[in-house]
């Protein structure tokens, strides 16, 4: 098994080396299930490259002081499509985790606004194994409060309902890799390959 670095770590160690890099204008969608180590490849991409805006539905609805999901998800993802829009017309390249209840509707309008700007759409899947994921999860759990986290899902219950959107979701013609048997950095290269 892998072990994996917490993303703040992995951050400061990569900005150290001071390698930047710029690239063509893109859309990467890494889409998986809840603790499968999407953020840990964000945040390898984020720390290597420039003008790249992490999108993120999580972020924003957190930005609502009582979220609620039935009220408030569609504004929510007004909000990241509009969001989105201004970043590409301004020359940002998009990352989004992706694995939320609406990441169907979310995945096909990105895609739309890759044809808008002319922007590649690359999509992958971040996965581990079911038992890898479930201890990762009761990890996050019982970690959140010493580490001032706010969880959307704290049960098992509610991961399942995760883990089976995405099941429903993701793409099998999308590369998919493990994160169980790769590193951060080895996943955030294969990405960066696609591009």
């Amino acid at each position: 098994m892998v072990h994996w670095a917490r993303a703040s770590d992995r951050i400061n160690q990569n900005h150290n080396q001071n390698h930047l890099f710029y690239m063509n204008q893109f859309i990467i969608i890494i889409n998986g299930p809840i603790v499968s180590g999407k953020t840990w490849a964000v945040d390898a991409i984020m720390a290597k490259y420039k003008k790249v805006f992490r999108l993120s539905i999580n972020k924003i609805k957190f930005l609502i002081s009582d979220y609620n999901p039935e009220r408030d998800r569609g504004i929510v993802h007004e909000a990241t499509m509009i969001i989105a829009d201004r970043m590409l017309a301004n020359g940002m390249s998009i990352i989004m985790e992706g694995g939320s209840i609406m990441q169907g509707k979310v995945n096909e309008e990105l895609e739309e606004l890759g044809k808008k700007y002319r922007v590649k759409t690359t999509y992958v899947n971040v996965e581990a194994p079911l038992e890898t994921l479930m201890t990762r999860f009761h990890d996050r759990v019982r970690l959140a409060p010493s580490r001032g986290s706010k969880l959307s899902v704290t049960d098992d219950a509610g991961f399942m309902k995760r883990y089976d959107a995405y099941q429903g979701v993701k793409g099998s013609s999308n590369i998919t890799l493990d994160s169980s048997t790769m590193t951060p950095d080895e996943i955030a290269q294969k990405i960066m390959a696609l591009v």
